[in-house]
Order: C-alpha cells, then structure tokens, then sequence
C-alpha cells in the first residue's frame, strides 16, 4: 500500500510541473503591469523599469519560470508583488478556511447524496424517484452565485437567521462559525450533491440486476442486507471515483462562494491577486490547489481497496 501510494504521488509530479509551465505563461499575457500596480498611475518611466528589475520581470519569460521553479524545489513560493508577504504565508492563511467549507460542502453533500441515489433507484419510477431527480438537475443546473444570492436573501435580509457576511474560526467559537458557514457550505453542497447523486442512482439501478444480487434475494437474504451487503457496496465504488472527480469542481465553486460570501480562502485571495497581477500569488495558488486534486485521485485509490478486499494496489502499482 505505502509503495502504491508513493508510486501515485511520483507520478502526479510531472502533471503539476506541466500544470505549473502552463499557469505561468498565462498569467504572463493577463494584461497590465505589475510595476503599475506597485507605484500607481503616477509612476516615471524610470521608476516603473526599476521595479521590474526588481521583481525580475525584465527577464525572458523562460527565464523567469527557471528561476520560479528553482525556488518552488526547495520550499519558497516566493514574494507577493503587492503585500510583500512570502506566499506560503498568505496560503497558510486562507487555505484552512477553504479547506473547512469544503470539508463541510463535502459532508453535506454526501449525506444528501447517498440516501437520494439510493432510494431513487430502489423506488424507480415512483414519486421519490421524481423528486430526488429533480433536486439532482437543480443541483447540476442552477449556477452556484444565484443560488448564493438567493440564499442570503432569503435567510440573511429577510429572516435574519445567519450573517449576512465574515467569518469565525471554529477554535473561537464553533457555533458562530456553524453559523457563518451554513449558508456557503449548503451552496456549495448543493452544487456537488446533484452529479453525486444522479451517478450513483444509476450505478445503483445497474447494480440491482447483476446475478449475484438475484441470487442473494433467491437465498432468501433480508432486502436490508441485500441493498447494504451486495448493491450499495459495490456501487459505492465508482461513486467515489465520481466524488475524487469532482474535488477539482467543488475548489473550483469554493472560489465562486468564497467572494460572494466574503470568506477570506484561497479562491478570493486568487481573485485578489488577479486583480493586483500579483503573479507569485496566482502560480502560489494553483500549484497548491492542483497539488490538493492529485492527492485526493490517490485518497480514492486507497478507499477502492478499503471498500473492496479484491482490489490490491501493490498488484496494480505497475
């Protein structure tokens, strides 16, 4: 299991150097001048080349991604054009706080998910197969800002049951933080939960007619045991692919929350740093996100072998 483990986290170090190369040429064509942004509109000829001299943006571009990488190697995310704070600093910041209302958008969505697949397959056809579809196509359909906006309309402006805005570390007090984080996480849970479920109603629905499952209802096994031993089971397994999968789209709509919410994570200090072309900030933040979608494709592989005993990934590392 180690050996696989170590074996998948090598292989992603190629994807985030191709991911770096790429981030980086594209945040060199983002137009405007960082050295503007630095000494303002104001600013001398003489003034603003000083400042790219500084920052090395005088540099050639393969130049500069040389010298960026070489940091990157040994620990160094660099400056902040702006603040003037090392990056690491300004991530290790915001990260936790993405990382909370993921984890609680995660928990809500799965728990929304799972019961919903399973009993609209299981009653297929039915009204519960109707209404659970349907809360699936709202989740896939209704863009996550509007669904925001609406939210705190409803239960910040009118009924005044959450805040409107901020945010409380759980370490200070954990039912005020609950509290601000309702309404981001049950967005954002709401976004994930509609894929979720309509993959695993029709992993499910599949599932329910292999062989081995007539043959456990011809035993004369309870139908509870039959669903929880052999079908949900086993399609529980590409339910987690699916839920690996969509690690990338539940950072990316954190990014969305985060700024309609003012939550201050990754995604409005990379809508910030945009903002300032604040470039050792945005390639800061998108090797850490894309550092954070490899290491869950590997939490998955290893949850394939939790759930089933068949699976061996020391077989399979080759």
């Amino acid at each position: 299991m180690t050996r696989y483990v170590l074996s998948r986290l090598l292989q992603g170090v190629p994807v985030l150097f191709l991911i770096s190369a790429i981030v980086f040429g594209v945040v060199a064509m983002i137009p405007g001048d960082p050295a503007m942004v630095v000494l303002g509109q104001g600013a001398t000829p003489e003034n603003l080349a000083a400042v790219r001299e500084r920052l090395g943006l005088d540099q050639p571009l393969p130049v500069r991604y040389a010298t960026w990488l070489r940091q990157v190697l040994t620990g160094d995310l660099g400056t902040s054009i702006l603040s003037r704070q090392p990056v690491a600093e300004l991530i290790g910041r915001a990260l936790p706080i993405t990382l909370y209302l993921s984890g609680l958008a995660l928990v809500l969505a799965v728990a929304i998910s799972i019961p919903a697949g399973t009993i609209a397959a299981l009653k297929r056809n039915t009204w519960a197969d109707l209404l659970f579809t349907a809360w699936a196509f709202l989740g896939v359909s209704v863009p996550g800002f509007w669904l925001a906006i609406m939210l705190i309309y409803l239960f910040g402006v009118r009924l005044q049951w959450v805040p409107l805005e901020g945010y409380v570390a759980p370490t200070a007090d954990l039912g005020a933080s609950l509290r601000t984080m309702a309404l981001p996480a049950f967005t954002l849970g709401v976004f994930l939960s509609g894929p979720l479920t309509r993959y695993l109603r029709s992993s499910v629905l599949e599932t329910s007619v292999q062989e081995y499952v007539v043959v456990a209802r011809a035993k004369g096994l309870a139908e509870r045991q039959v669903i929880g031993r052999h079908v949900l089971r086993t399609s529980l397994l590409p339910f987690i692919t699916m839920l690996g999968l969509q690690v990338g789209y539940l950072l990316g709509g954190a990014v969305v929350i985060e700024n309609v919410f003012a939550l201050p994570g990754i995604g409005d200090l990379a809508v910030s740093a945009i903002g300032n072309r604040d470039y050792p900030v945005i390639q800061g933040v998108v090797l850490v996100v894309a550092a954070g979608v490899v290491g869950a494709n590997v939490l998955v592989d290893v949850l394939y072998a939790a759930l089933d005993p068949r699976i061996r990934l020391d077989r399979g590392s080759g």
